[in-house]
């Protein structure tokens, strides 16, 4: 064996084993730095700890539960299903769960599924519950109390139950299988729903949630069942079926019906026609036990 080659070996290997040590474990790019200091409060800004208390009952796992102000939750176990949370805080319901939400007043909220819903403060003029995600849920209210819906639309009643069901197209369905008469607020519109009638709401990328003073500013137009609201300058038409809107003007018009706000261009129209109510459908809601 030539005594050489294990020193030549070596040398060889000597770039290849410096290139393997570093003095830092990230050399490029190099560490992140922070772009705020503090850091802002995320979304417990958006919901401020209240007075009002309730208690979050866990039926089926994985159920979880966030106080008013905690940056994270915690899971109800199976020794310990109940907990009590003040407006504010939040509950957080996984793929295969069911929990109950619970008020005094004998209201309460069963949510079915993957959902999250975070509980008000009537005090401060906030819905007593506001869903963030949700698969289906069972509303019961008492007097004078509204829930905020997926997409920001307002249910009210004094009764219930209400089913809320969550589709795959981008649509939330509000069936009122009480014995009186439910309201639902929707953009510019109010719907009044008599026992045993369904509604179905689209999630709108610019939200659903009532507009304040909606129609204060526009001109009216008395369709066949239906208000059409109207500014520029349009020209309306009754047609069988509904209101033809077109902007035969010099400027652009616009029309708001059925919680839907359009602007038209001059040469441009609209047909609005009332929809149709949803045939009632067998609730596929588990009855509560």
């Amino acid at each position: 064996m030539n005594p050489l080659r294990p020193a030549l070996v070596a040398l060889a290997l000597a770039p290849v084993l410096a290139s393997c040590v570093s003095r830092t474990t990230q050399r490029w790019p190099g560490p992140m730095r922070a772009t705020a200091d503090p850091l802002p409060a995320g979304d417990t800004s958006l919901h401020q700890p209240g007075p009002e208390e309730v208690a979050v009952q866990r039926h089926a796992d994985p159920v979880q539960v966030r106080p008013a102000g905690a940056l994270q939750g915690y899971p109800l176990s199976f020794f310990e299903k109940r907990a009590r949370l003040n407006a504010g805080g939040a509950v957080i319901v996984s793929p295969g769960g069911r929990a109950e939400v619970l008020w005094p007043d004998g209201g309460s909220i069963v949510l079915f599924g993957e959902a999250v819903g975070w509980v008000g403060s009537p005090s401060r003029g906030e819905p007593l519950f506001e869903f963030q995600e949700l698969d289906r849920a069972r509303i019961d209210l008492q007097a004078a109390e509204q829930v905020r819906l997926l997409g920001g639309a307002l249910l009210a009643g004094d009764s219930g139950p209400y089913l809320l069901e969550h589709f795959a197209d981008q649509t939330i369905s509000v069936h009122n299988q009480s014995k009186g008469a439910a309201r639902v607020t929707f953009r510019d519109e109010s719907i009044e729903l008599a026992p045993g009638q369904i509604v179905r709401l689209p999630l709108l990328s610019s939200g659903g949630g009532p507009r304040e003073g909606s129609g204060s500013e526009y001109a009216r137009f008395q369709g066949p069942g239906f208000l059409v609201r109207l500014a520029g300058e349009p020209d309306c038409v009754e047609t069988p079926q509904g209101v033809r809107v077109s902007a035969s003007g010099t400027r652009e018009a616009e029309a708001l019906a059925f919680g839907v706000h359009v602007r038209l261009p001059k040469g441009e129209s609209i047909h609005f026609s009332e929809p149709r109510p949803a045939p009632p459908a067998p609730s596929t809601v588990p009855p509560a036990q």
